[in-house]
Order: C-alpha cells, then structure tokens, then sequence
C-alpha cells in the first residue's frame, strides 16, 4: 500500500508541475510571489492526496482484515470437521482390531471400506478448503482492485480540477481553454 501511495504522490506532483509549467511558459516569466504563491498551492495539493489516501485506505483495509478473517473462520471449521472425520475412522479401525470370529477378512473388508471412506472424507475436505481459499484469493484479488481503480479515478479527478484551477488563474482564456483541453485528455488516458 505503501508503495500504491508514493505512486499516487508522484502522479500528482507530476500532474501539478505540469500544468504548473505550462502556466509559467505562457505568463512571460515569474516573480519570487509566483513562485511563493506556486509552492503553496503544490503543498496543499500534497496534503489533500495525502488525506485522501489515508481516509480510503483504513475503510478498505478493514473491510479486507473482516473478509480474511471470515474466510480463516471457514477454513478452522473445515479443520475441526476434519478432525472429527479422522477421530471416526480411528473409532472404526479401533472396532476392527477388537473383531472377532472371522478376523482376517473382517478386519481385511473394514480396513478397505475405511480407507474409502477416510479418501472421500479427506478429498472432500481439501476441495472444499481449496475451494474456499480460491474463492478467498478471488474476492480479496477483486476487492484490491476495486479499490485501487477507485482511488486513482479519485486522484485524477483531483489532480484535473486542481490543474485546471490553477491554469484559469495563469492563462489567457484562448490558452486557458487549449491546455485544460488538452490536460483532460491526458487525464482520461490514464484513469483508463
């Protein structure tokens, strides 16, 4: 998540210096109260990313933590009825040592017809818990991404109102209208 942040940082300081540059080259020049003005405005740029990160990312990160541990929830279950299937099987291997009369192929017939039972029990338990961890990987691999493509159409849509802001109070209105044009486009490029 850590890294998902820089990223985003680094997309927004870019998209910012951008349009910020643009703004620069099409003003003649600059004054050290531009520059003053321009570094304030990239800071709380910053700390809006930066809060609007970290307020996505503890709803998420909790919402997933609830989704794992229901599914460590599931999978205790399926141990503790894999326990009990075993603890039944060595109940019947216990009664087949204890028979008596015809013992060896007694013994022979209940040894076979456990050890069916002990495969149909163990397969069915490792497919379901296969099962579930598949579907557990699925939801967490589609929830991430949910949430990743949310908070990057949500930096986008911010970086592009803060650039054009910041273009409307720099250009001209024939530039202003060719830049934001152009920065929107751009924009779209990459949320898609």
């Amino acid at each position: 998540m850590r890294g998902h942040l820089k990223a985003t940082l680094l997309l927004g300081a870019a998209l910012v210096l951008l349009g910020a540059g643009a703004a620069w080259a099409s003003g003649g020049g600059y004054s050290d109260e531009m520059v003053h003005e321009l570094y304030l405005k990239i800071m709380n740029f910053a700390v809006l990313v930066v809060v609007v990160v970290v307020l996505a990312r503890k709803p998420l990160k909790k919402g997933l933590n609830d989704r794992i541990q229901g599914i460590k929830d599931e999978l205790a279950d399926l141990e503790s009825r894999r326990g009990k299937a075993l603890a039944e099987l060595a109940e019947v291997e216990k009664r087949l040592k204890d028979a008596e009369g015809d013992r060896e192929t007694i013994v022979a017939e209940f040894r076979a017809q456990g050890e069916k039972e002990r495969a149909k029990i163990l397969a069915a338990a490792e497919e379901s818990a296969a099962r579930i961890k598949s579907q557990a990987q699925f939801t967490i691999d589609q929830e991430t991404a949910m949430a990743k493509t949310e908070l990057r159409k949500e930096v986008a849509q911010l970086s592009a109102a803060l650039a054009e802001d910041l273009l409307k109070q720099k250009i001209t209105a024939e530039d202003q209208t060719r830049l934001v044009d152009e920065y929107l486009a751009k924009v779209q490029q990459e949320v898609q």
